[in-house]
This record gives structure tokens, C-alpha cells and sequence, in this order.
């Protein structure tokens, strides 16, 4: 059993969840940063592509990737940023 480091865990879900809202173009950075071991600039070229697009994303999503720890300065205040930067999620009224 491969066992998965949770940036990668996280990065491999925001993908996911973009992959069906923008073309498979926007999303190719983010297998190449995966590919190459990198969950954390995958999850930063995430948040670049939401931001660009203006993509709202769930709190579960928000949670997690504040969450993530062993983040250098740099990409900590990129993160920040790019998630403040966000629309606001709206839940569908039910």
C-alpha cells in the first residue's frame, strides 16, 4: 500500500476539482508539479489558476490548505494571498 503525504493528498483533490472547470491545458502545470514530486507548487499553480479564473472554492478545500505545514515563508504568503484574493463560496440553497 503507497502510503500519500497529505500536500500531495490535497493537491491531487484541488486538481481534481478544477480539472472539470477549466481546459485540461490550465491543468497540465499542475500533473507536471505532481509528477515531479511537488504537491506543494501543484497546490500553489491550484490556487494561480483559480485566481486567474476566479474560481471559488469549497471551505473544506480553504481548510486544508491553510492547513498544510512545513511551508517556507514564500509559499505561505502566496498561499495567503491567493486565497484571500478568491470569490467567496456560496452554498446552493437546498
Amino acid at each position: 500500500m503507497l502510503v500519500m503525504d497529505e500536500s500531495e493528498f490535497i493537491a491531487r483533490a484541488l486538481r481534481d476539482y478544477l480539472r472539470s472547470r477549466v481546459d485540461q491545458k490550465v491543468i497540465r502545470s499542475m500533473d507536471w508539479d505532481l509528477e515531479a514530486g511537488e504537491p506543494v507548487s501543484a497546490v500553489c499553480e491550484g490556487l494561480a489558476i483559480a485566481d486567474q479564473y476566479s474560481l471559488s472554492l469549497p471551505p473544506l478545500f480553504v481548510q486544508k490548505i491553510e492547513g498544510i505545514e512545513d511551508l517556507r515563508d514564500m509559499e505561505r504568503e502566496f498561499i495567503v494571498e491567493r486565497l484571500a484574493n478568491l470569490p467567496a463560496w456560496w452554498e446552493l440553497a437546498s
